[in-house]
């Protein structure tokens, strides 16, 4: 696990844009810290999530092989780029000739022509291993299927502006997702200068021979291909909204897809894939979770127990090394199977697995639907934890429906503003969040029916909310309430008379 902690906010923080995806007509939105998706059903906030994850999930090695155990490097991305450049006939020997020609000191320089193969190979490699992954996250066989329905396009937008981690300018990249595949295209920023690190051995300057080629070449990738993809090199987690049920029945799920894999159960739909991609890996990682040898964030998931569960989450090992999972109350001697446990404590205890085991600092944990089966101030409360995260260096991304977790993000902004002196005695005084740390995005229906729109919600410092049209919700029903009452009144009177 890359443990190199929080990656700064500033430098972390990269730019969405979508168009004619699923429902969503256009959005768009920047990924911070703290981003929050909210807005009606069907307007394209998991739409645009599973997209985030997938462009994260590119730094596995093998798409469709999600395991945590994998080696996070990207090297399999360097291996592929030389692959397509030393299928280029004058790019060995051109390649060979710098080499030959500089010495140590300006090593780090490379030719125009090279960068531009360089940049060339690595939008090819990736435009392929993107195909793969969305249509593995998103459970299609056809990429048009992702195209908004009745639009006069062929293929869905997806635009980033993604910081140069060389401190240049960013990398701009627009993909096309359609019936004709994946294409990338972009403008790419500075690639920064080659660093031997003393690593050349023999193969120094003016030592090397064409045969050397590919595995000079390796060394020279090896070092570019995480500056190429910035922001996006940092794992990203997904929690999906029927988690709780997963999590309570998990064991006969994988059953039946070992069943169903071997051909003991017939399928449906043989050319369907039995789970999405963003609920296949969260299948996974709780089966694989009992084998990882390591804690990743025990403080924040304690805490997380202790201020909302009120219980410890457990995992087992079974005698067949499956893992069990169980809940036991404070002062309980005995422990819970998580299926006879609350709907919260299943809601929440992936939550607390995940930080315990497999989130960490500089880390994106995806999570759809938070306040599922919480009561409203367990939301609150819950929304406070996830600051807390943030303040740990873990990027935190919400679908809601919430109004009292906006709310209580809203007060954790505001409350920034008062110096640590004056926050005792508010609740979140120590997990405040600066205002840039904080993105919350409104999804909304067009009224002509052509899709959604996405547009920033900005703090309402006079309702004590990011606004996202729960109040017109609130007015509505009170204004209906009236009308019953009037008419009720009238009722009344006409019995009087």
């Amino acid at each position: 696990m890359n443990d190199a902690g929080p990656v700064p906010a500033g430098k972390a923080n990269y730019r969405i844009e979508a168009s004619d995806l699923g429902p969503i007509r256009r959005a768009a939105v920047d990924l911070r810290p703290l981003t929050v998706f909210a807005g009606p059903s069907n307007t394209g906030k998991s739409y645009l999530a599973m997209v985030v994850y997938a462009l994260h999930q590119l730094r596995l090695r093998s798409s469709g092989a999600h395991s945590w155990s994998q080696p996070e490097s990207w090297y399999w991305l360097a291996e592929e780029m030389a692959e397509s450049l030393l299928g280029i006939d004058d790019f060995p020997p051109r390649f060979l000739d710098w080499w030959t020609a500089a010495n140590e000191n300006d090593l780090g320089t490379r030719p125009d022509d090279l960068d531009s193969d360089i940049r060339g190979a690595f939008l090819q490699v990736a435009a392929g291993r993107l195909e793969r992954e969305v249509r593995r996250c998103f459970g299609v066989d056809a990429l048009d299927d992702l195209v908004r329905l009745g639009s006069p396009e062929t293929s869905a937008v997806i635009s980033l502006a993604v910081p140069n981690p060389a401190g240049h300018e960013p990398h701009q990249y627009r993909i096309q997702l359609g019936a004709a595949g994946t294409e990338i295209t972009g403008r790419l920023g500075d690639l920064p200068r080659f660093n031997p690190h003393g690593a050349l051995g023999k193969y120094r300057p003016g030592s090397a021979g064409i045969n050397d080629v590919p595995l000079l070449l390796h060394l020279v990738l090896d070092g570019l291909a995480e500056t190429l993809v910035g922001s996006l090199n940092r794992r990203a987690c997904y929690l999906p909204a029927d988690r709780s049920n997963v999590m309570d029945n998990h064991q006969w799920l994988v059953s039946s897809l070992f069943q169903s894999a071997t051909g003991g159960v017939p399928r449906q739909r043989p050319d369907e894939p039995l789970l999405i991609g963003v609920l296949a890996d969260f299948v996974s990682d709780l089966t694989t979770m009992s084998h990882l040898n390591r804690v990743r964030s025990h403080e924040l998931s304690d805490l997380l127990e202790k201020n909302l569960l009120a219980g410890a989450v457990r995992l087992h090992r079974t005698t067949t090394q499956y893992p069990s999972f169980t809940y036991r109350p404070t002062k309980w001697e005995k422990d819970l199977p998580l299926k006879r446990a609350s709907s919260m404590v299943s809601e929440l205890a992936p939550v607390v697995l995940y930080l315990r085991y497999l989130v960490g600092p500089g880390d994106l944990l995806i999570i759809e639907e938070p306040e599922s089966h919480l009561h409203p101030a367990l939301q609150a409360s819950l929304a406070r934890e996830l600051a807390r995260l943030v303040h740990a260096g873990v990027r935190v991304l919400l679908t809601t429906h919430s109004e009292w977790i906006l709310e209580a993000f809203a007060n954790l902004v505001r409350l920034s503003e008062l110096t640590e002196d004056r926050r005792e005695g508010i609740p979140g005084a120590e997990v405040a969040l600066a205002p840039d740390q904080v993105g919350a995005w409104l999804f909304k229906s067009d009224p002509d029916g052509r899709g959604s729109a996405v547009e920033e919600i900005p703090l309402d410092t006079e309702a004590g909310s990011f606004p996202a049209g729960f109040g017109e919700v609130t007015e509505a029903l009170y204004n209906e309430w009236a009308r019953i009452g009037n008419r009720i009144e009238a009722a009344k009177a006409d019995q009087n008379d």
